[in-house]
């Protein structure tokens, strides 16, 4: 025999198997109204009408709350994007500041050179005047100094003296290089090899040009962005979803009515010049769903039977029980009386022996 308990495990088990196959069934049916939803668009077929008309109303719907979500979320992408590539530029245009840096205080070296030599042009020498002659004329003096120096102690100061000259030359030379550059008139030094300086400079300005328009264009674009600013996007976004998603589900439901009818409603004859080849081997497949839940529906059944016969069975084993009890206490109860009556007897052998000649009358 069967334990019960196995028994009840069976059905769950196959309880889950329906739950299994009835999903199955719902996304076949959905797909199925979708399918045959595709050729009543071009050609009615003539069945099941007003479902496929609720079937449209919330396909509609779904629809607009989904075209109503994606221009929520790309607009957040656009300005994400935006922001993003804003961010980049900036940085490859920081990026290009260190090397024009360089490359100005390297122009502002050549022209200081040839300001100290005085072979400049009277333009230029307009122009780095104001950055070169204080510090042309102290390092000189410093220099003179220091081959004037008699004593070490005082050479040793001059030397200190013109270091510390040399070494704040380098933010002047950077400076005045800038203005030349922003000038224009670093091609004009004399020395030849500010040739290559000035070609360098020129492709981190035509790439700093590049970057700069590109930065324009977006940062014009994230300007329009703005000024069509959604309250709380994200939010927005989130209920967007959400409708999306309640959407979706109204028109799965309606998909699934939709091709559940069908197939209850097109007759078996139906072929797939009418409805498609998909709808066919679809509604092959729902018949095999169905005949497995109905196969596992008469399982469950059987065992439930199973079941309530061995809730009987034991039911009749224990009336057997308290049958055979009551026997017991009925043979107990007749060896009682057979007891009792034999003691009357013998009391009344008693009385007849105690009064002779007399009636002897007893209740019962």
């Amino acid at each position: 025999m069967v334990f019960m308990g196995t028994l009840h495990a069976d059905i769950q088990q196959k309880q889950k198997e329906i739950e299994q196959h009835q999903g199955d069934l719902f996304s076949l049916y959905a797909d199925l109204g979708r399918s045959v939803a595709l050729i009543e668009q071009i050609s009615s077929i003539g069945f099941a009408a007003e479902t496929y008309e609720s079937f449209c109303e919330k396909m509609a719907l779904f629809e607009e709350a989904k075209h109503e979500h994606d221009q929520i979320s790309l607009y957040i992408q656009q300005i994400e994007d935006r922001s993003r590539a804003i961010k980049e530029i900036e940085a490859d245009i920081r990026s290009l500041n260190k090397p024009y840096r360089q490359l100005c205080a390297q122009i502002g070296a050549i022209a200081y050179e040839a300001y100290g030599s005085r072979i400049l042009a009277d333009h230029l020498v307009q122009v780095l005047s104001p950055f070169f002659e204080d510090h042309h004329k102290r390092t000189r003096m410093l220099e003179d100094r220091a081959e004037k120096a008699s004593g070490i102690i005082l050479g040793k100061l001059n030397r200190l003296q013109i270091e510390h000259s040399r070494r704040s030359l380098l933010p002047i030379l950077a400076k005045a290089g800038s203005r030349l550059v922003e000038l224009g008139l670093d091609a004009d030094l004399p020395l030849s090899r500010s040739a290559h300086l000035t070609a360098e400079l020129s492709s981190l300005k035509v790439r700093k040009d590049e970057l700069e328009a590109e930065l324009e264009l977006h940062q014009s674009a994230m300007a329009k962005l703005q000024s069509e600013e959604l309250s709380s996007p994200k939010a927005r976004l989130e209920q967007r979803l959400q409708a999306m998603k309640a959407a979706q589900k109204a028109w799965d439901k309606a998909a699934m009515a939709y091709g559940k009818e069908l197939y209850e409603t097109l007759p078996e004859t139906i072929s797939a010049e009418t409805i498609g080849n998909k709808a066919i081997l679809l509604m092959d497949q729902i018949t095999l769903h169905l005949s497995r839940v109905r196969t596992l529906q008469k399982d469950i059944l059987d065992l439930q039977n199973m079941i309530k016969v061995q809730e009987l069975e034991a039911q009749i084993e224990l009336e057997k029980q308290k049958i055979s009890l009551l026997q017991s206490q009925i043979e107990t109860l007749n060896r009682q009386i057979v007891q009792v009556t034999s003691s009357i007897e013998t009391k009344r052998s008693q009385i007849r022996t105690l009064l002779p000649g007399q009636d002897i009358r007893t209740d019962g």
